[in-house]
């Protein structure tokens, strides 16, 4: 594992750092999307595993089987910008979420997300998006919830 890791990090794991950096991926995000001001979309996915031993159900997640919890950051492409794997099944996205080091540099503005652009009308920072598990902040759009939407509000979380 830690072979194929040195081998693509480079490749598949781009240092994103700079304000210039993320505005190429808004960049992105509007032109595929039609969605500006996104850096990222986070999600998290569940790799089914053989129980460890003497684990008992600490790797058991709730869809029924033993896993670990990948959790990724991506661009416009779905390509990889932060990735975190190894999280034990029965944890939640949430929590795997929370004890990253991605939402600390997030809470500390230490990301290198860039400041508001000059969009007519729109004063709003870079975020990322996300779904419902990830808590809603200045830094994070997540989807409206599924009742009695407006037109704008089907846009988006269509977007």
């Amino acid at each position: 594992m830690e072979a194929i890791i040195e081998e693509y990090y480079d490749e598949m794991l781009p240092a994103v750092t700079t304000p210039k950096q993320w505005k190429h991926i808004a960049g992105d995000f509007l032109t595929k999307w039609n969605f500006p001001h996104v850096c990222g979309a986070l999600d998290g996915k569940h790799i089914r595993i053989r129980c460890p031993k003497n684990s008992g159900s600490l790797y058991y997640n709730y869809k029924g089987y033993f896993s670990v919890i990948l959790i990724a950051l991506v661009d416009a492409n779905y390509k990889f910008i932060w990735v975190s794997v190894g999280a034990n099944g029965s944890a939640s996205d949430a929590q795997v979420f929370n004890h990253s080091e991605l939402r600390t540099m997030l809470e500390e503005d230490n990301l290198g997300l860039p400041d508001a652009d000059t969009i007519p009308g729109d004063d709003r920072n870079s975020f990322l998006i996300g779904n419902d598990a990830f808590p809603l902040r200045t830094w994070m759009l997540k989807p409206y919830s599924r009742r009695n939407f407006t037109d704008n509000e089907r846009i988006f979380n269509y977007r």
